[in-house]
């Protein structure tokens, strides 16, 4: 049987070159990404948040 560990997780914004701001999590310990076969520490969710100019 497997032990359970803790595992913090954050969420995180990166701020792309078109101005978006690209949204992720953050692990920490990594964990095991079964898409990738390997362990990894962000996981990317594919939302965005577009900047918006205020005059």
């Amino acid at each position: 049987m497997e032990s359970a560990t803790i595992v913090k997780v954050t969420l995180r914004q990166e701020k792309l070159r078109s101005g978006k701001v690209s949204l992720y999590l953050d692990y920490h310990p990594p964990i095991w990404n079964p898409h990738i076969k390997k362990m990894s520490r962000r996981e990317f969710l594919g939302l965005y948040m577009a900047n918006r100019k205020t005059d």
